[in-house]
């Protein structure tokens, strides 16, 4: 339930940040913001993308699927149901796909998230016209992060960090 609820709001997320970010565009005063929200999508799909290679080195056919799924916004649906589908790590993985969506989940929040919280504070707090969705937007953004951020913490506090599977060459 926890993983599933995380995908979503992941999802939503990014849902939400391109709808400001449309709207930031449409406007002269707040076009650079939405440059720089979008800006900040793409870098944490870059880091999505080059996790994605890491993980699937060698396979072009399976690297090309993974890059759409990233590209498409879809990753931590995708994450989500190999985690709960207990998908087995395949030879040519590095880590297993609890360990993934940790990695990609971690990317989004240094890369999206939290830059994107304190981009649409200050388009708020500078702007001084703010509307219903850019609040809505910062409220996903928020609760995407401290969710993001305890689910990892949960995953990492020694219980179930044993969890994660390597693989044995890495080791």
């Amino acid at each position: 339930m926890r993983v599933t609820m995380g995908a979503g709001l992941s999802i939503l997320d990014m849902a939400t940040d391109i709808f400001v970010i449309v709207g930031y565009m449409g406007k002269e005063e707040t076009r650079g913001y939405g440059r720089g929200l979008l800006g900040m999508i793409v870098a944490s799909m870059v880091l999505q993308l080059f996790i994605v290679f890491c993980q699937n080195k060698g396979k072009a056919r399976v690297l090309m699927k993974e890059s759409l799924i990233v590209l498409t916004g879809l990753k931590p649906g995708v994450d989500c149901y190999r985690l709960c589908a207990g998908q087995e790590m395949e030879e040519h993985h590095i880590f297993d796909a609890k360990y993934e969506l940790v990695l990609t989940k971690f990317a989004e929040i240094i890369a999206e998230s939290i830059p994107g919280c304190l981009l649409q504070v200050y388009v708020m707090l500078k702007v001084g016209n703010v509307s219903g969705a850019t609040v809505g937007s910062l409220l996903v953004s928020a609760i995407t992060t401290g969710f993001s951020s305890a689910s990892i913490s949960f995953d990492f506090d020694g219980k179930t960090s044993s969890t994660f599977t390597m693989h044995p060459k890495l080791y």
